[in-house]
């Protein structure tokens, strides 16, 4: 069972983490079109990699898959909060899953899969230690992930 403060908890660290992936998912929109694939791709596995980031996620990871309670923080960044804070990031409004699909002349489920895609990776590697992709390099992941990102967010 998931405790109040284990939520609330889980909850910073996700409201964190949205914000600052939000400002670097910015930071790709406004490069190339062709390298935005390839730098989320890099900038989530950046996160995932961090000493300090890892461990508050995949805190937020074991919290979210031991009850709905402790699920809604995750829930709501991957359905609303990452998006508003993009918008914000952009330095525009807060955007909705819809807003920021139409930016970027995608369906909003392309944005799902392209985040399922990463963090299955995370699971994979850091939850599950599930080998090759355990140890496999960044360098190695960045490769295989990117065309299927790419595929999703650009076309």
């Amino acid at each position: 069972m998931t405790t109040a403060v284990e939520v609330e908890e889980a909850q910073a660290i996700i409201t964190a983490y949205g914000e600052a992936f939000a400002k670097a998912g910015a930071a790709a929109y406004h490069g190339p079109r062709e390298k935005l694939a390839e730098n989320i791709v890099r900038i989530t596995l950046d996160f995932f990699e961090d000493p300090e980031w890892q461990p508050k996620l995949l805190q937020a990871v074991r919290t979210a898959t031991a009850s709905k309670e402790g699920a809604e923080p995750m829930r709501n960044l991957f359905s609303a909060q990452v998006f508003a804070q993009a918008g914000v990031a952009l330095e525009e409004d807060p955007l909705s899953i819809d807003e920021l699909a139409g930016k970027l002349s995608i369906k909003p489920i392309h944005i799902n899969a392209s985040a399922a895609q990463l963090w299955g990776v995370f699971l994979m590697r850091y939850v599950l230690g599930v080998e090759p992709i355990a140890s496999a390099s960044i360098e190695e992941i960045v490769t295989l992930l990117t065309p299927t990102v790419e595929r999703y967010i650009v076309g």
